[in-house]
């Protein structure tokens, strides 16, 4: 997915003087890019918007600020999917607050019905994503999750396998 997304930063003739992470999904596409880019400079800043697997709170909220100085770089922000778009928007807009000249957004995925449009991404998709980096909390919500609408031990397995967390 990050080989998509680099040819077309890439291809768009657009070169960042760093690379910033939205954490925490945004870490490793962020790494990957850097490498992907020949970018060395990578700096990071932390949204929380989700709590849970589909439970969201009201606002994103920046938990910890931008840890670079950007005044006059252009800067690529990258996270894994714009879902509402509005941790995008916020990461965004702080980043262009601190300083920096050019600010655009890359993403692995896009979902449908996003507020806000990344300049780059990979694929558009509709369902939720489990990416490789969250396996174990995605498991651990999930079984919560399931647990606390009443689904049998019995038929735990079997949900968690119909939704793709074990294979047979």
């Amino acid at each position: 997915m990050t080989e998509e997304v680099a040819r077309q930063i890439r291809e768009s003739g657009y070169v960042p003087d760093v690379i910033v992470a939205v954490s925490r999904g945004g870490f490793d596409p962020a790494r990957i890019l850097c490498d992907q880019l020949s970018i060395k400079r990578l700096a990071s800043l932390q949204i929380e918007y989700y709590r849970d697997i589909n439970e969201s709170s009201s606002t994103p909220e920046i938990v910890f600020p931008l840890n670079a100085d950007v005044p006059n770089k252009s800067i690529l922000v990258v996270d894994d999917v714009s879902d509402t778009g509005d941790s995008l928007r916020v990461a965004r807009n702080h980043v262009l607050e601190r300083g920096a000249s050019e600010v655009r957004v890359a993403t692995l995925h896009v979902k449908p019905w996003t507020t806000y449009r990344p300049d780059f991404s990979a694929s558009e998709v509709e369902s939720w994503i489990i990416y490789p980096w969250e396996i174990v909390e995605g498991l651990s919500s999930m079984t919560e999750k399931l647990k606390l609408e009443g689904l049998s031990s019995s038929n735990l397995k079997k949900e968690l396998m119909r939704l793709g967390f074990y294979r047979k």
